[in-house]
Order: C-alpha cells, then structure tokens, then sequence
C-alpha cells in the first residue's frame, strides 16, 4: 500500500541522503575542505579585504581538548567566518602556552610524586617539552575535527626560541625604562604543590576553621577613655579565622566611621565596635560587662578613623609594634570590626598596608612550614600550628574566645587541597612609570571597541584601580 502512494507523490530526485550519518560524514567533509584549502582560498579571495585580525589566547598544552576548548575556539570561528564572508582580510594564527605548572603537573601524575622529587630538573624540562609537543598536536587534531579554520601548520608556540627571545626584549627595554622592579605581594600559594596560584585556577568548598577572638594590649589607655575613668591596661579586640598567620600581624584595621567603645569585662577594658557588642558577649559568654561611660551616663563612642594611630604590642613577636589604621575592606557582619591585619597573609591586608605603610611580614615558607621568625611556633605547619597557637593565647590570657567555623575557602584546582595567602617576592610592572596606566587607560576609552560595551568595565576598574 505505501508503495502505491508513493508512486502518485511528486517527490523531489535528489542525491542528498536521508539520514545525516554525521560519524563519517564529518570525517569526509573536513578532509575535502583540508585538500581544497579552503582557508587559504578564503584569504586569497580577500586579499584586499579591510583586514580583521582576531589574536587567538592560547590554551595550555597539557592535554586533550574539553568542552572548554571547543567552546572557546568554535566561538572564534563563527567570529572569523562571520567576518569573511562579509569581506574581511581574516588570517587566523592558532596558539599554545607550553609552559607552566599545568604541563608540570601532568607530568607529576605521569611520574608520581616520588620520583618527580628526584629526577633532576634538565629532565624534567625535557619531559615538559615533550608532553607539550605531543598535546600540541593532539589538540590541534581536535580542533580541525571541530571544523575551525585557522593557519594550523604555522602557529606560535611558547617554546620557540624567537618567541621567547621577544618576550626577553620586551622585558629588557621595559626594564631599561625603569618599568619593572622586584618586589613582595601575597598570592594564593599551594603548598603541596609548591606554586602559585591565580585567581581562575582556585576553586572554593567549605572548610571548618577555628574562629578566634585575641585581646591585643595598646600601648597606652586612650585619652578620652581614661578622662572618662578608665583605668589599667587597655586592648583592642580583633577577630581571626587564621590563628596561624598572628605571628605575621602588623596593624589592626577598624572601620573608618563605625563607632568604637570600650567594654569593661573580667577586669580588663577591651576596644571594638560598637554594633558588635551583644553578639561578642554572647560568644565569649560574659554574664556580667559594662561600657565606659562619659559623665551624662551615655557610652563613650569614638570613630574608626580617630583610632587610628594607636600602637600596641604584636600578639606573638611581642618584640615588634603593631598600628591601629583603618580600611573600607572592614565590615561589621561579623567579628568585631577590628580585623587582624597581615601584608604577608592577604590582598585587603596587603593593600591597606600599603596605604598605611606597614611592613610585609613572611614568617612562612614555601613548604607551609613556620620559619625562626614565627617565635615559639618556629617549623609548624600552618594547619598544625593552629591548635598550638591557641592554647599558647589561653595560657598568656589574650584569648577572649574560641569556636569553629564552617566557611568557604580556596582550594589548589590540582590538588584540592586548601591553599594559603603568603607573599613572595615577585617581578612588577610600574603602572606609573613612564605613564603606563595614563596611556593604558587612554587606549581602552578611545581606541578599542569592546563587545558587548559594559565589558570595558572590567579591564577598566583593573587597570586604573590596581596599585603597582
């Protein structure tokens, strides 16, 4: 019966199949569009074309290519063809980032962690070079499979003498410029992995940490508390989920105009916010505390930023001097609103520092290990240290409180374990040297288009917000 209807249909004769088979056919198209050349035929056709040049961001060589890749580079391309065919001069020279800790890593896994740590380092390089060559080609394989069209026998490899001779004049004539400079930043770092890390390759998970609250003993009694009555050793009251960075602390930063007051409790007058007060004596369970008052019986109140200055004795090198500053970082959602501060240990931390020009101290190595400058908790690890150093803050009596947190907290991509912030020493480009950030600033407003438009908001804010 069906072939008696279909004889009385006017069908279409044609060749096209009647089903995709896509697995060889693919395979077939791509083939014939590699014998033609059709990228090189698409070049020649617009060769007097306004040229249109899309730099490509190279991906590392360090494995097979994921969705990730397929989804950079096939966006790419429709922006390439899209181009050509409205007349655009469009070569395309594809890329790979050979080197860095991704390639090194997946030669670890190959190796195993034992032997990695004996294979001398000329071996080692010859082995990344190696695994970096060979996923240059298989990646490459992957994105012709994909259809992108692009210069594939000619791309730039990291690894290439010339390329890498370019990126060595470039530092050269930047360094003679008075550009470049040597100095210290906290990044996050993995210890076990030994490297550091930025920020798109952290990931967060929860962790539980301990959450400490340390009386910190001023130097002297504020003035306005003292004519207020107050008598005895005074202290500002800071708050920490990271005991084992104290022996890194220099400052402590309040909030500039949040209110400030000193609370007497279990004979000591400790200072802190002023909106923090109940939740601080709910943890700590003080039963019985008052507020230092002025003589019309109101609470003595003072400003973050009229603190700042006071000194005080640091919590673990009670050899050195910390300074009371302040910060737009500090918030009271929590803790006090006195915030432990160490340069070495964060980037708030770090760039308050800077404002308040207070020392970067590194009692940390690379292993996560405490150096002799961490006093009594000299060759601790930072986990291990942690426990240790609060029974030591019980036994000196700085230790209001103690609890533990659940939070979320970065973590190594590779490993998966927790990292840490430590600051090493690092190569900087001066953004104001020579002009740098002004010039900068004046090429993203004026002479680039970016699409869509709100995106010259993000490498805008970087470039004019971000210190040296």
């Amino acid at each position: 019966m069906a072939n008696t209807y279909k004889n009385t249909m006017n069908l279409p004769q044609t060749d096209f199949p009647m089903r995709g088979n896509l697995p060889a056919s693919e395979p077939k198209r791509l083939e014939k569009w590699e014998q033609e050349h059709i990228y090189e035929q698409v070049l020649e056709k617009n060769k007097d074309g306004k040229p249109f040049v899309l730099h490509d961001g190279p991906p590392y060589a360090n494995g097979p290519i994921h969705i990730g890749h397929a989804f950079n580079k096939v966006l790419k391309d429709f922006v390439n063809k899209s181009h050509a065919q409205r007349g655009y001069f469009t070569p395309y020279v594809p890329g790979w980032d050979c080197h860095g800790q991704p390639i090194e890593h997946m030669v670890e896994v190959t190796l195993g962690p034992d032997k990695m740590k004996e294979t001398p380092q000329p071996e080692l390089r010859r082995l990344c070079r190696e695994w970096a060559t060979k996923y240059v080609g298989i990646q490459r394989d992957g994105f012709k499979r994909l259809g992108v069209n692009a210069d594939w026998d000619h791309p730039y490899l990291t690894y290439i003498p010339n390329f890498e001779a370019g990126n060595v004049e470039i530092f050269r004539d930047m360094y003679l410029k008075g550009q470049v400079y040597r100095g210290r930043k906290p990044i996050h770092w993995c210890k076990k992995c030994h490297t550091a890390l930025a920020e798109a390759e952290i990931e967060y998970s929860d962790e539980v940490s301990p959450s400490v609250y340390v009386k910190f003993k001023l130097d002297a009694m504020p003035g306005i508390f003292e004519a207020a009555g107050a008598t005895g050793d005074a202290y500002v009251l800071i708050w920490t989920t990271t005991p084992w960075t104290l022996p890194a602390n220099a400052a402590v930063c309040l909030m500039p105009d949040a209110d400030y007051v000193m609370v007497q409790v279990d004979g000591s007058n400790v200072i802190f916010a002023k909106e923090l007060v109940g939740e601080v004596a709910e943890i700590a369970g003080w039963e019985d505390y008052s507020l230092v008052c002025g003589q019309d019986g109101q609470p003595v109140v003072l400003k973050g930023k009229e603190l700042c200055g006071l000194t005080y004795t640091c919590p673990i090198r009670q050899d050195l001097k910390g300074k009371i500053i302040y910060g737009d970082h500090v918030t009271l959602d929590s803790g006090t609103g006195c915030v432990h501060t160490a340069p070495g240990h964060g980037q708030d931390d770090y760039l308050v520092g800077l404002q308040f020009d207070i020392p970067i101290l590194m009692p940390v190595d690379d292993n996560g290990v405490l150096t002799e400058d961490a006093g009594p908790f000299a060759g601790l690890d930072t986990d291990d240290a942690n426990p240790v150093i609060i029974d030591w803050l019980r036994e000196q009596g700085t230790l209001v409180a103690a609890r533990k947190i659940s939070h979320s907290y970065p973590h190594c991509w590779r490993c998966h374990e927790p990292v840490i912030f430590r600051a090493t020493d690092q190569w900087f480009v001066s953004m104001e040297e020579n002009g740098l950030r002004g010039k900068a600033m004046d090429a993203i407003e004026r002479d680039v288009t970016f699409y869509p438009g709100w995106a010259v908001n993000r490498i805008g804010s970087m470039v004019s917000d971000r210190p040296d």
